[in-house]
């Protein structure tokens, strides 16, 4: 949403002029403008025995690990360095501080020595739930990344000393105090909305799967009659359906390039795409001899990897992955597009995993030869093939739509928000 959009909602100050600091831009003209050092100070406390780790993450929150999460970290084998976090503290990660992990902290604990534990340098002048969305506000556009210290891909070095010479935004404490509260009731409303939008989300993808899944083991007339389909994961199908093992309805293909050959494909969520393999100098990045080609119109599925959902049919000639499972139907009675949405209901469905088997600590999870062949799916007659394929893209295209819809209302709505949030931690816009 456009600035001017917040602009003709809330009113202006009287008067203004300049900050002197080009990401802040014009400010009240009663507001003044000071650097970190001169507001904060660092803290380097002692840890206590009950403490907790405290984790900064990307939105903005800060509290105790246990209290989102306990996956996806490293954790320290010896706690060297580890610093007290105090309720209240204004904590910046000094690696992530970029990409917005600078907020308020909730609880008691302790956190690595890359984090800065800041506190007001002198009593009743800081609102630190202010300052928090400032700084998050100047991460997000850009303006930490560009004065921190790259050391690593998608990470920086934010210091202290970064900090300390950053010019912020200071307006009078009740002032900072009326915009945190301004901004924690209206960004608490968005954000309520953005999850009831992306709660909706799931509901229609859940919707989606579950059309598909039952027009492909139902057929689409209620009224039909059933039988027992004999299999684990199909109660029941049409009574004029068969019902095959897939050794019977397709041969998987093995056709090792041993040389280097044409496009190397990818098969992603989104389909079969042509892989970039070549290093900058355009040569082949790495040796590609043990992979297998595959034609325009075959099927490739992820076969070492039962949680994805990658299943498609290749769209290209050209070369894939050993982990690629290639294979084309040769079976008459039933079509490529039919057969490609019992596959997605396998992978989407969790169906294919209980036929799986675990093959490393990665969590990588395979559907052998064996169980594959073996593996039984429901084959109504051709036509109704095509007419089931059917009804599966107009309600799908339906679905996709209104997921479109709300995706693009959750931009906008994160637009408003960071739009309003920038505008009043800066002035543009009055407040209380």
């Amino acid at each position: 949403m456009e600035t001017t959009a917040i602009k003709t909602t809330f009113p202006k100050y009287a008067a203004y002029k300049d900050s002197g600091a080009p990401w802040i831009g014009k400010i009240p003209i009663h507001w003044q403008t000071e650097k970190g050092k001169w507001l904060f100070i660092k803290n380097e406390r002692p840890i206590l025995n009950e403490d907790e780790i405290v984790t900064c993450f990307r939105d903005g929150e800060v509290t105790l690990r246990r209290n989102r999460r306990t996956d996806g970290f490293t954790n320290a084998v010896k706690e060297h360095g580890y610093q007290g976090i105090r309720k209240g503290d204004l904590v910046i990660h000094g690696m992530d501080a970029f990409a917005g992990s600078i907020g308020v902290s909730d609880s008691d604990g302790k956190s690595t020595p890359v984090y800065l534990a800041c506190t007001e340098r002198f009593p009743k002048t800081v609102n630190q739930y202010f300052f928090a969305y400032f700084l998050r506000n100047l991460a997000l556009n850009g303006v930490i990344l560009s004065l921190a210290k790259g050391i690593r891909e998608r990470s920086t070095d934010f210091r202290f000393g970064d900090f300390g010479e950053l010019i912020l935004a200071y307006p009078p404490l009740p002032e900072q105090t009326a915009i945190a509260a301004f901004l924690d009731d209206k960004t608490a409303k968005i954000d309520r909305v953005i999850a009831q939008k992306e709660q909706l989300i799931v509901l229609l993808k859940e919707r989606k799967q579950i059309i598909i899944q039952n027009a492909v083991t139902k057929g689409l007339d209620p009224t039909v009659k059933m039988k027992d389909s004999e299999v684990e994961w199909i109660t029941e199908v049409p009574e004029h359906w068969n019902m095959k093992r897939l050794k019977y309805v397709l041969k998987i293909l093995k056709r090792i390039i041993g040389y280097e050959g044409p496009d190397v494909l990818s098969i992603t969520q989104k389909g079969i795409k042509v892989k970039d393999i070549t290093s900058g100098e355009g040569q082949l990045a790495m040796n590609y001899a043990k992979y297998q080609t595959i034609s325009k119109g075959e099927f490739a599925m992820n076969h070492m990897d039962l949680l994805t959902g990658y299943v498609d049919i290749s769209k290209f000639d050209g070369v894939i992955s050993p982990d690629y499972r290639v294979f084309k139907p040769f079976l008459k009675s039933i079509t490529d597009e039919y057969l490609l949405k019992l596959f997605q209901v396998g992978y989407k469905g969790r169906i294919f995993y209980r036929y799986g088997q675990g093959v490393s600590q990665l969590g990588r999870w395979r559907f052998p030869a064996d169980n594959f062949h073996n593996f039984s799916i429901p084959i109504p007659p051709i036509e109704e093939q095509k007419v089931i394929v059917q009804h599966i893209k107009t309600q799908s295209s339906k679905i996709e739509l209104s997921i479109g819809l709300q995706q693009k209302q959750i931009t906008k709505l994160k637009e408003y928000k960071a739009t309003l949030i920038d505008s009043a931690v800066t002035g543009k816009i009055k407040v209380g």
